[in-house]
């Protein structure tokens, strides 16, 4: 048999087969196929890098669903991860009502790794309704604006949000963000540009581009793009000693870049077989 009609006669099934292997095999296997680093993902490393260990919080707003959470979820892991081997204090809240279960499950994941305390090392605000009110009141109270954290303790009586009166006292925010209300809608005009509140963002790839223009004007201090910016995240921690834990979205990228390699091959092969069987005609 020719090789043009063994290329050109190959079972569906064998490809199919060789997909799922190689989509596979990198969880198992990682390669950690990161790329280069983009300075955007640099710039919120960076700033969460300035934070004043034991002192006031990094605010992280949990702005995605369930839907999202392949490429915004492994972020929030790193970030906490990252915040938590630096003793940096983290308040979270919820933009989104499914945002609070995922911040909830991101905290117990990754506080007792780093033996953090609740109310000492982190507190969780959680949701209210009329998220611009929430946080224009933010701008002017956050003790008023949240009488109580998520599981109803008097905010005033948790030990790291004592002199933590408003966004004066947060050094640097960061949406994690999948739509509205989120980074573009709500926090850039509404907290950046009313308060100065320096910001940073993380953003499901097919948002990203949108952010450029406020990351080039400056009301962005940082951006992370999909799931290549969660990898690059977890690239910059383990590199700085900070962690050394699984790298989910790493290993997303690894398998997604060995499945686009593996399309672009049978591509080639279909197209060589094709030519090699009409060059025989």
């Amino acid at each position: 048999m020719r090789i043009g009609e063994v290329l050109s006669g190959i079972d569906r099934r064998i490809i199919f087969g060789f997909i799922t292997v190689v989509v596979i095999v990198p969880f198992f296997f990682p390669l950690n196929i990161t790329g280069k680093l983009t300075p955007a993902a640099q710039q919120v490393f960076d700033a969460v890098e300035e934070v004043e260990p034991n002192s006031q919080p990094l605010l992280i707003s949990i702005d995605f669903d369930p839907q999202s959470m392949p490429e915004l979820y492994p972020m929030l892991l790193a970030v906490l991860r990252h915040a938590f081997a630096r003793d940096v204090r983290g308040c979270m809240m919820a933009g989104w009502v499914p945002g609070v279960g995922l911040g909830e499950e991101g905290l117990s994941t990754i506080a007792p790794e780093y033996d953090k305390e609740y109310g000492k090392d982190y507190v969780y605000l959680g949701w209210k309704p009329g998220f611009a009110a929430v946080v224009l009141g933010m701008g002017k109270s956050i003790p008023e604006t949240f009488p109580t954290d998520q599981y109803g303790t008097p905010l005033e009586s948790i030990p790291m949000m004592q002199g933590v009166k408003n966004f004066n006292d947060i050094p640097f925010a960061i949406s994690l963000s999948a739509g509205d209300p989120g980074a573009l809608t709500l926090w850039i005009p509404y907290v950046q540009s009313r308060f100065g509140q320096k910001l940073g963002t993380g953003m499901t790839a097919v948002s990203a581009a949108d952010a450029y223009p406020y990351l080039q004007s400056g009301q962005l201090t940082g951006l992370l793009g999909g799931m290549k910016g969660a990898a690059e995240y977890e690239q910059m921690i383990s590199q700085a000693g900070y962690s050394e834990a699984a790298k989910v979205a790493t290993q997303a990228m690894d398998s997604q870049s060995m499945a686009h390699l593996a399309i672009i091959l049978l591509i080639v092969l279909g197209n060589v077989g094709f030519l090699l069987m009409r060059r025989r005609k």
